[in-house]
Formats: structure tokens, sequence, C-alpha cells
């Protein structure tokens, strides 16, 4: 994170790692595939390839031509979008590993690149290659194969299967191209057009994540603020440590202590927080705490005594829900 933005604040101009969409991200091919919904699904919107299973061979092997000679239609007429090239760019001048997965087919991107006049980079993962967004795998493999830890990548994308695939690989996740866009909410943040994500890229301000959009809109950014200078010592004996941990990190609080860190989650402890799978059953308490905290508030974390920030206001939580020892 860069010296100006600090967490819980953040920009994707300081990711890692790229993974790009193709088609509406970098090329334009106008796909339109309602004849197809119309033709197979009585105009239903379905997810097309997955849908291809459910059918009969027959006429899964037909839709499959018909989606593909869509595809390649439009890569034959594809532009590039505005701001794309300015994209790679900005990329490739700050040596940011970036790729691209697409569900599109190989041939059509192919294509479409020769058509638009834009250069692939070497890793890139069409439909060809499954699994398929929102499979977060297909986000997973593409991380591993440009040498990037998956949660220090982002997912720039023009669809809602882009922003749950990244949801689901714990990426963070940006919209570009869909001004009207219904599931924006999947989004960390979003941008009507590529080139004004361009323009944030080179002059990067503090936004606000996904996991924080709610807190900041009832209590505005001032409590993300106030919870950075704060933290909380948890009671290891306490039944509801784990839900007492993300209660207090939705209140944007960033620093946790655990009083004892030898503990154990005991059986108790499980079931206070619904969802934890019971792997987790007698396995360290400190790795079961930021695990929890890692899937759903990444930018917090568990801090030893010696190494937590200086100037941070402690508050040390009782045993018993809904109380404090100070």
């Amino acid at each position: 994170m860069s010296a100006g933005i600090t967490a819980p604040f953040w920009h994707p101009a300081f990711s890692e790692g790229f993974i790009l969409d193709w088609d509406g991200v970098l090329a334009e091919t106008r796909l339109n595939f309602a004849p197809i919904r119309a033709k197979y699904f009585d105009g239903k919107f379905v997810p097309l390839f997955e849908a291809v299973e459910t059918l009969p061979p027959p006429l899964g092997e037909q839709l499959r031509k018909d989606i593909y000679d869509v595809e390649m239609a439009g890569a034959e007429s594809a532009v590039a979008v505005e701001g794309a090239r300015e994209l790679v760019e900005w990329l490739e001048g700050e040596d940011i590993p970036w790729c691209v997965v697409s569900r599109n087919c190989m041939d059509s991107i192919s294509l479409a690149a020769e058509r638009a006049g834009l250069t692939l980079p070497p890793v890139v993962r069409s439909r060809d290659v499954p699994p398929l967004k929102p499979a977060p795998e297909a986000l997973w493999s593409a991380a591993e194969q440009i040498g990037v830890p998956s949660k220090k990548c982002v997912m720039v994308g023009d669809f809602v299967y882009d922003l749950v695939g990244a949801r689901r690989a714990g990426m963070r996740a940006v919209l570009v191209q869909r001004p009207e866009a219904e599931w924006k909410h999947w989004a960390d943040v979003s941008f009507d057009r590529l080139f004004e994500f361009v323009e944030s890229l080179k002059n990067p301000e503090a936004l606000v994540p996904w996991e924080y959009a709610s807190l900041v809109s009832q209590k505005g950014a001032d409590s993300l603020l106030s919870g950075r200078k704060k933290g909380a010592v948890l009671s290891s004996k306490a039944p509801d440590v784990l839900s007492r941990l993300l209660e207090k990190a939705e209140e944007g609080m960033l620093f946790f202590q655990l009083d004892d860190q030898a503990a154990h989650l005991s059986p108790d402890q499980w079931k206070k927080l619904p969802g934890l799978s019971p792997v987790w059953l007698d396995q360290p308490l400190k790795m079961a705490a930021e695990y929890v905290l890692e899937i759903r508030f990444p930018l917090a974390s568990l801090v030893e005594k010696e190494t937590s920030p200086d100037g941070l206001e402690w508050e040390t939580l009782s045993e018993c829900t809904g109380g404090s020892l100070e």
C-alpha cells in the first residue's frame, strides 16, 4: 500500500497483479446472445456454457456451435475499448504482472486481438481451459500463473461473473464500462468508462473497500479513520470470541490480540460461529481467527503485543457477551 493510502482504505493501483476480463474490458465485440437464449431457453437469462451440460448431447453440441459462431462474428469486427492500450501501457510501465481470464473461446480472443490491434499477454485463460468464471479456481489458477498471491490481485471486469468470481476468490473487484449495472454492489469500486479507471490508476486516491461500504454509508468515512486507531484484546476463553472478533472488525477496527496465544478452538466456540468448517475444531484459535478475518476483513489482522502499532487505544473484551473490562 502507498504511504499516502493506508488501511483500511485501498486503491487498485497498489495491487501486485491484475486479472483482466477480455470482451468489454480490452476488446469490444458487442456480442449478443439474446437470440441464442430465445432459441434454447425461451429467452430466460441462464449461464450459457454451464447450461450446455443440461441439454441432450446433440442439442448441447449445436448450442456450443451457435455460441462459437456468435463469438467469432463479433471478434471479426472487434475494436479496442477506449483506454485499453493506456491500461496495458500503465501495467507494463509499472512492471505489474497481468493476464486475461475470459469466458470466450481462444479462437475468438485471438481474432479479436488481431482485429483490434491489441497484444495479448503471455497468460490468457479462455473457456477452452476450465474452470470458468465465476468459479474461484479460474482466478486462483491465473494468479498462480502470473506468480502473484491471489489475495494481492485485483479482478477488472464488466460483468457480474467477474465480480462474483473475484469475491469468491478473495480478490478485490473493479467494475468498468457498465454505468447502469444493477450489480455494482459486488464491486469494490466502479468506473463508468475504462479510461476513467486508467486516470485513477495514475492519480490514486483513497477508496473504501467492499467490506466497509455499509459502515461508511451508515456512519461516514470518519468511522474508518477512528477504527484504525483502536485495537481489541479478546478473551480466548469466551465462547463467542470469533463472532466478537468479526463484530469489532465490522466496526472498522483493524488490530486484535488474543490473551492466550496457545488456546485451541473449543466446540462451544465453533458452535457460536455458524458456517465455520468443523476442520477448525481443536486447531489453534489464533489460526482460526486469522482465517475468519482474512475471508471477511482482509485488511484487519491479529498482532503480537510486542509488534503492535504504537499509539493504539486497546479495549479488553470480557468473557461475557456485551461487556468489557475497561
